[in-house]
């Protein structure tokens, strides 16, 4: 139902997301008018694999549409621009028609761990976005792999695209490129006049370059009109504007209003991405970046990310929660709502328990795929309550420890703005605060990668002159979580046991990581 707030004309953005995609549609001053989402399913043949089906995809997604816009009641003719973000080093090899060659890698697929570690050897100048090593997620061990384990259908392929930029060809038919996931993800750089092709050679893709569509174009620039007979599938008007989006967390920066030196955008899912603003470009081991140009004009992007978070979560309530949904739905309560009250009776710390959050690896600022999770300090006494708040509190000492690396380095963040799924839990979003020691700012519209890329769109349809003037103008900061100075100092001594555990199970976590992927 339309918001009497909310007034014409409105953009519309799709958010393709791990497990779901949501499309919604704003006003021109962020107001959400209505949404729709549809999930689908992730496919895991092997240990650290992770596939999608883009037909799953491209049925979620029209769904999403067609159930946002019959939401909304409005007349589509008032829609004025769309735009997509997608999960990032979600890779699709295609034919020029069109045709996908194979389930899609996913961004979690963690197959290409020998491939990422000759890429590293390689010792190119290339390298310097991750100085601690290559990680697996990224294109070129993927393609890599792809290479040399399936050469019949690399060498069928034709195009190479990302998630975001396979729906900008499914919208309008043309195949590009987005800076924000070639410069992230695939070491474009566009000071050096984009394509690192010595790198490319030296690591034995010399031949993937010519697979890669010629148009590299900016966050917000027109891909082209929407297409007819795809704008008959969505229910809206042909021709509708397509804004170029990229990776779901960069583009949610603009959704949390992240377009200047010192704030950093953390996006909470499935796994964390915290991301900041630059006005130089630097490099130093146990970050990603800086990205020149990646986002906004003229400044540089810093990333950090924590590969599993909010999947740990779901992992714990799916498999050790037994019972829960009959108990919380007596109460009245989701499941999530009845864990973290019990998790809230227990002391910071959890008494002694520590988790590490490496379930699919760590990407930064050990930026290692072997590494696995770990859970250490049980005793009889402890409860589903306290290993669900170790959990939480896991996660947050993990992302302390990036943190951390970034103020030895000189580079200090002054304001955390949170958008996503866990800014939907208090006792969780008080832990973040109380164990980083920094207030957590929230924002009216949580879902700040959909809303972000209704940004791109209204870029995109001329509503606003750029980026940052767009940002601006939509996102509205709603809430805030102050740390506690005693839970805080409580927390310094857990914080200080999760950092030393990485370092003492390292090697027992490769020999068995390696020992399973055979």
């Amino acid at each position: 139902m339309m918001s009497e707030q909310t007034k014409p004309p409105y953009v519309l953005g799709i958010d393709a997301g791990t497990v779901a995609v949501k499309a919604g549609l704003f006003d021109l001053s962020g107001n959400l008018v209505a949404s729709g989402s549809r999930d689908y399913p992730t496919y895991f043949p092997r240990p650290g694999w992770a596939e999608q089906d883009p037909a799953e995809w491209w049925a979620g997604l029209a769904g999403a549409v067609r159930d946002c816009v019959a939401a909304a009641g409005v007349d589509p003719s008032q829609i004025i621009g769309m735009s997509a973000d997608a999960t990032t080093c979600t890779l699709i090899p295609m034919r020029a028609d069109g045709t996908e060659l194979r389930r899609c890698f996913l961004w979690m697929d963690v197959r290409a761990v020998d491939q990422a570690n000759r890429v590293f050897a390689s010792g190119h100048p290339a390298l310097q976005y991750c100085l601690a090593g290559v990680n697996a997620e990224w294109m070129p061990p993927k393609m890599l792999w792809f290479k040399e384990n399936e050469p019949d259908l690399y060498a069928q392929m034709d195009v190479l695209l990302e998630y975001t930029d396979w729906i900008a060809y499914r919208l309008t038919g043309r195949f590009t490129l987005n800076i924000s996931t070639t410069s992230h993800r695939w070491f474009y750089h566009a000071p050096s006049d984009g394509w690192p092709s010595d790198f490319f050679r030296q690591i034995g893709l010399d031949d993937l370059e010519a697979k890669l569509p010629a148009d590299v174009l900016g966050i917000g620039e027109v891909v082209g009109p929407l297409a007819e007979d795809v704008a008959a599938e969505l229910g809206l008007p042909a021709g509708i504007p397509v804004a170029t989006g990229g990776g779901d967390a960069f583009i949610g920066l603009l959704g949390q209003g992240v377009t200047s030196p010192g704030d950093m955008g953390v996006i909470m899912g499935t796994s964390n991405v915290l991301s900041a603003l630059a006005a130089d470009e630097f490099h130093f081991p146990g970050i990603f970046g800086s990205f020149p140009e990646a986002l906004i004009p003229g400044l540089n992007l810093v990333e950090a990310g924590q590969v599993s978070t909010g999947s740990i979560l779901s992992w714990f309530k799916n498999n050790f929660a037994g019972g829960v949904e009959a108990e919380a739905e007596a109460q009245g309560l989701s499941v999530y709502q009845l864990l973290d009250e019990e998790a809230a009776e227990v002391p910071p710390g959890s008494q002694g328990l520590i988790v590490l959050d490496y379930f699919q690896g760590n990407r930064t600022p050990h930026t290692d795929s072997f590494a696995r999770g770990a859970v250490w300090g049980l005793s009889l006494q402890s409860t589903r309550a306290h290993v669900f708040r170790a959990l939480m509190e896991g996660i947050a000492y993990g992302m302390r420890d990036i943190l951390d690396t970034f103020s030895r380095h000189d580079f200090n963040v002054e304001r955390i703005i949170a958008s996503g799924g866990a800014t939907h839990s208090p006792l969780f979003m008080q832990i973040y605060a109380d164990v980083l020691g920094k207030t957590l700012y929230t924002t009216k519209e949580a879902e700040a990668s959909l809303l972000g890329s209704a940004i791109v769109a209204a870029v995109g349809a001329g509503a606003y002159p750029g980026l940052v003037e767009a940002s601006r103008g939509m996102v509205t900061i709603s809430g805030q979580y102050d740390p506690d100075p005693g839970r805080h100092e409580a927390y310094d001594f857990y914080a200080r046991k999760y950092q030393e555990t990485y370092p003492r199970l390292r090697e027992l976590m490769r020999a068995m990581s390696e020992h399973v992927a055979g």
